[in-house]
């Protein structure tokens, strides 16, 4: 348990800076304690060498974390996850259960949760990305009424192309460079994957084993007590408002699944349970994560049903679910506790996303957070802080 260190106690004053705190100061009466003059505080200006000099840092770091995101990425990822499991931790550390035991029981935990939803889950995924070449076939054929007048383009264009070429002109050879194959790059992705997977497991139990101690270095270098105050603070609001954040939008996530499979189960989808359990993944992403799972719902849907009104229903109740959380659940449960404008969230998704791939889309949120409370506390950054503030 991190304290804030206490003030130090004021040291006595010697004859000397007695009297000279008697002495007239503004019209004040002889004996009386002056109060220093208030200065106003001048107004944060920016300087050319500031902006520059912030731009060039800004660069060093994207680039930085562009070339070491095999390192950085599992790294951020197990931060995150720590300050989210933190508070368990904390709650059986006043039981007198040591952090190295209660991180090895979340372990457990989380390991059983998984690998009963993936034995769960396995069969139905599997079976969909092996079908999904006949699953684009048969959209194709039951949107082929709508696609006929583009068909008709084509083939018009192509006549058109036939009838303006020159005689006798030899055709330019075409070069194709082979791609690798789909087995070569799962495989190559695979050793990757596993070797960020267990470098974000081993640093998170690393960081949960260790409980504060990292914030205790932290104290005992800042040499003032402000500073000490100041660290404090802003480490135990980031892990406040990342935990509550990150712990509200699961439970909403749970329950939009949960409703959205309710919802497939009584249209007649097949697999309910897969869709709710994607569409409960997918809403960790904003906006994207609904226009993607809207468009693989409607794609299951047009292959499932013989009718494009029945299959009309899926994204319409994949839409209204996802349209009641986000103007009616999120409000009311998160509020304007991320105040974070949209459109730096849309931003960031789209950068943070082509750093760091599909991870960096979801960290992308907490990081801006976590950037935006950074800001704060320092009033040379504080106006970045506005900047990112909605």
């Amino acid at each position: 348990m991190i304290r804030i260190p206490s003030r130090p106690a004021p040291q006595p004053r010697s004859a000397q800076q007695r009297r000279a705190d008697r002495r007239p100061y503004w019209g004040r009466t002889v004996g009386r304690p002056h109060a220093r003059r208030r200065s106003k505080s001048k107004p944060f200006t920016w300087k050319l060498s500031s902006a520059c000099l912030l731009v060039l840092t800004l660069l060093a770091l994207f680039y930085t974390a562009y070339f070491a995101k095999a390192v950085l990425v599992p790294i951020v990822l197990a931060a995150m996850l720590s300050i989210v499991l933190r508070p368990p931790v904390a709650a059986m550390a006043k039981w007198g259960v040591p952090n190295a035991v209660s991180a090895t029981l979340l372990f457990v935990s989380l390991a059983a949760i998984i690998a009963l939803a993936s034995a769960t889950l396995s069969g139905p995924a599997g079976e969909w990305v092996r079908h999904a070449p006949q699953t684009l076939d048969t959209i194709q054929e039951k949107l082929s009424g709508l696609t006929r007048p583009l068909a008709q383009l084509q083939e018009a264009q192509k006549e058109v192309e036939e009838l303006a070429a020159v005689p006798g002109e030899s055709k330019p050879v075409v070069v194709q460079v082979k791609q690798p194959s789909l087995a070569t790059q799962m495989l190559s992705s695979t050793g990757g994957f596993f070797a960020s997977a267990a470098i974000a497991l081993t640093t998170l139990f690393f960081l949960l084993a260790a409980g504060d101690r990292f914030l205790e270095k932290a104290v005992e270098i800042v040499p003032t007590w402000r500073g000490k105050r100041d660290i404090v603070t802003m480490v135990k609001n980031i892990e406040h408002r990342i935990s509550v954040y990150l712990g509200a939008i699961t439970i909403i996530n749970v329950a939009l699944g949960l409703v959205i499979g309710l919802g497939m189960w009584a249209i007649g989808m097949p697999n309910p349970a897969l869709w709710g359990v994607l569409a409960a993944l997918l809403n960790y992403i904003p906006y994207a994560g609904l226009i993607a799972g809207t468009c693989i719902v409607s794609a299951v849907a047009v292959t499932s049903f013989e009718s494009l009104g029945h299959a009309a229903l899926a994204p319409l109740v994949y839409l209204g679910a996802n349209g009641l959380e986000a103007n009616v659940l999120t409000p009311l449960i998160l509020g304007r506790s991320i105040d974070l404008n949209p459109v730096v969230i849309l931003l960031a998704l789209f950068v943070i996303g082509w750093v760091w791939g599909i991870v960096g889309v979801f960290l992308a949120v907490p990081l801006l957070l976590v950037t935006k409370i950074v800001c704060e506390s320092y009033e040379t950054t504080r106006p970045v802080a506005v900047f990112l503030s909605q």
